[in-house]
């Protein structure tokens, strides 16, 4: 992870008025239009649009310009913006500081040169760069990073909104593949939400199959089938499966029985990532079977065919599938 460098010479600290209580940096627009070159290199695009830019002191950055339809005052956004900069951990993107000019809200990232996994496990080339131990490391890393936002941060951040229990929403926004099917049905979310794509996640590292993919059978269907027929090894890729052996397949399949607990159809007896990170720690502890029904799996393959407005780059704060900075 980058280290944040001080900003002194490029952004300014907004007055703050007695009701304000935002402890971050706010750069002038103008600033951010000229590092972006007129947000010209768009990096990511979905539900938000990021774009690569280059301040005046040399440290390059990411601009995350935030749809209308997210964004409903300026009050809410100086909310989110103040909530954001108090999360603190390795394995989240440092938020340096936001914007706003009229109706355009901004936040401002530190630039992650990888940007994310989908340009190395659905690219044939840099694929085999990838071995078992990686992809562990990465699994492990988000697992730790969702922990913080569920579990340590004080905040408990979920999927598409921040608050102490469960919130609601009018309208269904995500990513095809992603999607807990109990959110769509109820349009309720909570933490239990990101552990089901962060089961997705894991399966989609391991299998390096799009998650979702108008001419293929989608991933959770696939891999419960592979599953059920006592063919779990074939959830593997082919070239991770020749890369490795022994002690490092069981474990692979270990991984991918977790896969499956964390997409419980029933959202309460999904394990928290605490649970999760115990698992993947203590190869001995037995796991409990999965239980995913013939209907869950109708359900699911329903929600490949929502309305194309869902965007296909996840949400969440810390999926490695799609740009490090959410959309």
């Amino acid at each position: 992870m980058a280290v944040t460098s001080f900003l002194d010479t490029v952004f300014r600290r907004r007055k703050k008025k007695p009701t304000e209580f935002i402890n971050i940096f706010e750069f002038d627009y103008d600033t951010i239009r000229v590092a972006t070159d007129e947000f010209s290199n768009r990096i990511a695009r979905g539900l938000c649009s990021v774009y690569k830019g280059r301040l005046q002191n040399g440290q390059e950055i990411a601009v995350k310009i935030l749809s209308q339809s997210s964004v409903r005052t300026e009050r809410e956004f100086r909310n989110e913006v103040e909530i954001l900069s108090k999360l603190k951990h390795k394995n989240l993107i440092s938020l340096l500081g936001f914007c706003f000019k009229r109706d355009q809200y901004c936040l401002v990232y530190e630039f992650m040169p990888n940007l994310n996994l989908h340009r190395f496990i659905f690219d044939p080339n840099r694929a085999s760069q990838l071995n078992w131990e990686m992809c562990r490391d990465v699994i492990q890393g988000v697992a730790q990073g969702l922990r913080y936002l569920h579990e340590e941060s004080g905040l408990r951040v979920v999927h598409r909104d921040i608050g102490e229990n469960e919130a609601e929403s009018t309208e269904i926004s995500g990513t095809l593949g992603f999607l807990d099917p109990y959110y769509i049905r109820s349009l309720r979310f909570s933490v239990k939400s990101d552990v089901y794509a962060f089961g997705v996640t894991i399966l989609t590292i391991i299998s390096r199959r799009r998650d979702y993919d108008y001419e293929e059978e989608p991933l959770i269907i696939y891999v419960m089938g592979c599953w059920n027929r006592g063919e779990a090894i074939n959830v593997i890729h082919e070239v991770m499966r020749e890369q490795e052996r022994g002690d490092s397949i069981r474990e692979i399949l270990r991984y991918i029985h977790i896969a499956l607990l964390c997409i419980d159809e029933n959202a309460e007896t999904r394990p928290s990532l605490d649970k999760v990170l115990h698992w993947f720690s203590c190869f001995s502890t037995p796991l409990p079977e999965p239980a995913i029904s013939i209907q869950f799996l109708v359900e699911e393959d329903t929600n490949q065919s929502l309305s194309p407005s869902l965007s296909p780059g996840h949400s969440s704060v810390l999926s490695p599938m799609s740009s490090r900075y959410g959309d």
